[in-house]
């Protein structure tokens, strides 16, 4: 008993030493150091426990435990490079761009551009969308191969097809086209189709006679007169070619004869 009472009063003994010791080694600076310290520590502890951070220490815990608490570390510091590699220009044109896209968002909801997605959804699926980007290049394409040359001529070639247009309009096509329709819901129009050919053909033979006529009259009219008399006659009629040339103006009087004889009639 005795000797457990000294060992108590030996180590109280150097614990005196030990804060004396302490006591002397600590300046005023360092005292207020500790003090200013201790007063934060406590300060902070208030207001954890004010705030009821108590109740996180559990999810810290897990965090910890699972990796997540040192990848928010490393997310801190990427983000932290990141904000220290960025520049006042750069900031002003991301500011710029977040700006601009927020406004897009904003136009394309007051738009009602919302209705649009399943129209677009359905024009990806049955390839109508990749149609109208393959025209749109061919569009840009000959955008960019048309001179102001080509643009000048094109222009005029629709400006006159549309003077044209108007010309045909007011000159009565409207009529032209009922006449067109009459015909059709007749049958004519069919029939005038069936029978253009051979009047196509009979046309061009009434051409020929026209301008075998023609040639007659310039021929015959370089030729010097006729002598007259029955010797004329009968030189003429001796001719094979004059004889032929007979026949066949009274086989053509016959024919005329043959079609005009019932109307007539």
């Amino acid at each position: 008993m005795d000797t457990q009472t000294g060992e108590s009063r030996a180590i109280d003994g150097e614990i005196e030493r030990l804060v004396a010791a302490a006591h002397d080694a600590l300046t005023d600076e360092m005292v207020g150091r500790l003090a200013g310290t201790a007063a934060d520590a406590a300060d902070l502890m208030d207001q954890i426990n004010r705030a009821g951070l108590a109740r996180a220490i559990p999810a810290l815990a897990q965090m910890a435990h699972n990796g997540d608490l040192e990848r928010l570390g490393q997310l801190a510091r990427v983000y932290s490079s990141a904000q220290d590699s960025l520049t006042d220009e750069m900031v002003g044109r991301l500011s710029a761009t977040i700006g601009d896209g927020l406004a897009l968002m904003d136009q394309v909801n007051r738009a009602g551009l919302d209705r649009a997605i399943p129209a677009l959804a359905e024009m990806v699926h049955n390839g109508d969308l990749q149609r109208l980007v393959k025209l749109a290049r061919v569009y840009g394409s000959a955008e960019d191969a048309l001179t102001d040359e080509m643009v000048g001529r094109l222009t005029e070639t629709v400006g006159n097809g549309l003077s044209l247009l108007d010309r045909f309009a007011r000159g009565g096509a409207d009529r032209v086209i009922g006449i067109l329709e009459r015909l059709e819901s007749s049958g004519a129009l069919q029939k005038l189709s069936e029978t253009l050919p051979d009047l196509t053909e009979r046309m061009s033979r009434i051409q020929s006679m026209l301008a075998a006529i023609e040639s007659a009259a310039q021929r015959t009219s370089r030729l010097p007169p006729s002598r007259g008399g029955l010797g004329g006659m009968w030189e003429l009629m001796r001719d094979p070619e004059a004889q032929d040339t007979l026949r066949f103006l009274l086989a053509v009087g016959k024919e005329l004869r043959g079609t005009l004889t019932p109307r007539a009639r």
